[in-house]
């Protein structure tokens, strides 16, 4: 593998850029809350969606797909061991009631699609990016179901609806299955349809970064750097779980490009849909925001030697 610290530092340094203009356009009241939320449910709806299926439009010989079969499996073994230690978290923290599920919701769910996706191109090419988008049908299904279920579990009677079967018919469940029909389709997209898709579904990236500093825009600085669950979050998220899955990887070969692919979405820092589905389901937005910026800034220090442990093992 060709790895590199500077296309990581700038792919991290450029995304939180975007979230401080989202943070300086909010202060200066250009969007409100309410386009705050509607731009959330255009992400969840309509970019996010689009994004996941262009970027399964790929063709793939025997090896990627045995090769696309154990970053799935391994996959499930990284998520096994953020759930379990999120149930850690909130035993020995003990934080709200009405917290829980947001925190156990940034320990769990790494930004793959946000900012994941732009380091594994700039690391590995459009091959990064293909194994990144099978780890994502697992991000997909479990931010769905699981995800749902941690920001609906603690809050009030009115979101109970939303973890009915009902709400698993959505925009990003059906995203998935269309997603993975393009896959192993021999009959890819026609570029007239493809290209429209993919520019659009493009816009998830900004758009998501905007969101999640505008929601930071109405706390005070001092609220994130005074809450030390946070800081211990993001050691979880940052570099417990990233060599969690290097320490298994050294026990069990697996190709370098699986190995490299795992490791660096594992060690990605909080999902922006942390905070987008926090505003969905009106739970803590304020602290889904805090623990994205907070993670998104600590990745600029541990992005380099989270792979830089990936080079040496």
């Amino acid at each position: 593998m060709n790895l590199s610290f500077i296309p990581v530092l700038n792919q991290t340094i450029i995304l939180f850029i975007l979230i401080f203009i989202g943070f300086i356009i909010k202060k200066k009241s250009i969007i409100t809350n309410q386009m705050i939320k509607d731009l959330s449910g255009l992400i969840l709806n309509v970019t996010l969606p689009l994004m996941m299926i262009t970027a399964m439009n790929y063709k793939f010989s025997l090896e990627m797909l045995n090769n696309s079969m154990l970053t799935l499996i391994y996959g499930i073994i990284s998520y096994a061991i953020v759930i379990i230690i999120a149930i850690i978290f909130n035993k020995l923290l003990k934080p709200d009631e009405a917290q829980k599920g947001v925190y156990s919701f940034l320990i769990v769910f790494p930004n793959t699609g946000f900012m994941g996706f732009p380091i594994l191109k700039a690391m590995f090419g459009d091959i990064g990016v293909f194994y990144g988008a099978i780890y994502n049908l697992l991000f997909n299904f479990l931010t769905w179901t699981l995800g749902v279920k941690y920001m609906t579990s603690y809050n009030t009677i009115e979101n109970k609806e939303s973890t009915t079967l009902k709400n698993f018919i959505n925009p990003g469940f059906i995203s998935v299955f269309i997603g993975l029909l393009v896959f192993i389709s021999p009959v890819k997209l026609p570029n007239i349809i493809y290209s429209p898709l993919k520019l659009l579904g493009d816009t998830t990236t900004p758009l998501a970064m905007l969101v999640a500093g505008a929601m930071l825009a109405d706390i005070k600085i001092s609220e994130v750097l005074g809450n030390k669950k946070l800081y211990i979050l993001a050691v979880i998220r940052l570099l417990v779980a990233p060599i969690s899955m290097i320490l298994i990887f050294s026990i069990f070969k697996v190709p370098s490009i699986v190995k490299g692919v795992l490791v660096t979405l594992t060690g990605m820092p909080a999902a922006v849909n942390t905070a987008i589905f926090a505003t969905k389901y009106n739970s803590d937005s304020k602290l889904a925001s805090q623990g994205v910026f907070i993670t998104t800034l600590l990745n600029i220090l541990t992005a380099p030697l989270i792979i830089y442990l990936l080079m040496s093992y």
